[in-house]
């Protein structure tokens, strides 16, 4: 007798975890960049930018409070941001 298998579901990118995941990511490719003798980090810096808001909306989504080092943080790319 064979088991019944269930079908795995695609990870969805709208996760908190996945999301948290993208955030770390983009910020060691933002310090890695920081530290390089070529500072062209504008692309690096947009990323973690797009992924904190990411971030911060799955949370709001989830009726979760942004905690306050993030939003701080949020606070601080977008107006440090060159748009």
């Amino acid at each position: 007798m064979s088991t019944p298998t269930q079908p795995t579901s695609p990870a969805r990118t709208n996760e908190p975890t996945i999301l948290w995941s993208e955030v770390v990511k983009a910020r060691s490719v933002v310090d890695a960049q920081r530290h390089s003798p070529i500072r062209s980090s504008s692309i690096a810096r947009a990323q973690l930018l797009s992924a904190l808001e990411a971030y911060a909306a799955i949370l709001t989504k989830h009726g979760r409070p942004i905690p306050y080092a993030l939003r701080d943080e949020l606070c601080l790319r977008r107006l440090t941001s060159n748009d």
